[in-house]
């Protein structure tokens, strides 16, 4: 009766759907969500398993506060995705599981730390009715410099010398990507920003520039200094968090590779400056001259969305 009472509503909710269809005996699906206070939209496609894997149907369901709705597909194994975005979407070409992979894109201009974009997918088996444990993951990576000290001891010529930090920023940033990548473990870069030097026209365009870049953090002695600074993109194999500042007289970029890094985690570096960096963006800096101790975390956000089906 709970389930009956509940299908009109939902049905009459969604402003785009595919219903499975009627000549096939039905299904339902059980969605609950956990410690999620916002308003938000899940987009719910059910696939067959089938080598094909064709749409078998599409449910857009709104959530808001604790509570449950029902979804619904035709019998059989299914394929499950489950997406929420900061955006509307147009789905009309989805067919197929792999139409989605291609399709479904997350960029930092619809990006927000504090909800971020996420998606789930999951394989169910043929059962009238059924719950399983779907997590909901970012795609973006949360990259926090917690700290950094400068010590050139030994080097006599500048070991009095502070490095002063200008500015910071995250070098070959992806800023879009698949986040279904078919038999891949990270989603798929699309595009990028600052190559090199940052991009300012490009960063400042976006809801969010300091995902990216950010001011620097004045004179950095021996003393270890903390920062606490939060850098947020799409993982890639050429991402790097770049300080760039003076020793001296002498402009010094101090690159940081991050290409091992994962969607949906937390990374926080410690810094130590050993040497003078590289004169340009462009350059590499000499084995050594950053040393780094980093923590990885899973990446817990404000308001996280849990989801049980």
């Amino acid at each position: 009766m709970a389930v009956l009472l509940q299908l009109p509503a939902f049905v009459t909710s969604c402003s785009q759907m595919q219903l499975p269809d009627s000549s096939r005996k039905g299904q339902q699906i059980y969605i609950q969500w956990n410690k999620n206070p916002r308003q938000a939209v899940l987009d719910c496609f059910y696939f067959d398993t089938e080598p094909a894997q064709n749409l078998d149907c599409y449910q857009q369901i709104p959530i808001s506060g604790d509570g449950t709705v029902t979804g619904v597909s035709s019998a059989g194994p299914r394929r499950l995705v489950v997406l929420c975005q900061n955006e509307t979407t147009d789905w009309y070409g989805v067919r197929a599981y792999t139409d989605l992979c291609k399709l479904l894109r997350f960029t930092l201009a619809s990006e927000d730390p504090s909800r971020p974009q996420v998606v789930g997918e999951a394989v169910l088996s043929e059962a009238l009715s059924q719950t399983c444990n779907l997590s909901l993951k970012p795609a973006l990576t949360h990259i926090r410099l917690r700290s950094v000290s400068a010590d050139f001891r030994r080097y006599p010529s500048y070991a009095g010398e502070p490095f002063v930090c200008t500015g910071m920023y995250l070098a070959y940033a992806v800023t879009e990507c698949l986040p279904l990548s078919i038999g891949k473990a990270r989603p798929a870069p699309v595009s990028w920003l600052n190559a090199g030097e940052p991009d300012s026209a490009a960063v400042r365009a976006l809801p969010r520039p300091d995902m990216l870049v950010q001011e620097g953090c004045g004179e950095i002695g021996p003393s270890r200094l903390t920062v606490a600074r939060d850098f947020y993109c799409y993982p890639g194999p050429q991402l790097r968090l770049v300080l760039v500042g003076k020793v001296g007289e002498d402009v010094c970029y101090y690159p940081v590779p991050l290409g091992g890094l994962y969607a949906g985690q937390s990374y926080e570096l410690d810094l130590t400056l050993t040497r003078k960096g590289a004169p340009s963006a462009d350059m590499p800096v000499q084995s050594g001259t950053v040393a780094v101790e980093s923590l990885s975390l899973p990446w817990e956000w404000k308001e996280p969305l849990e989801i049980t089906l």
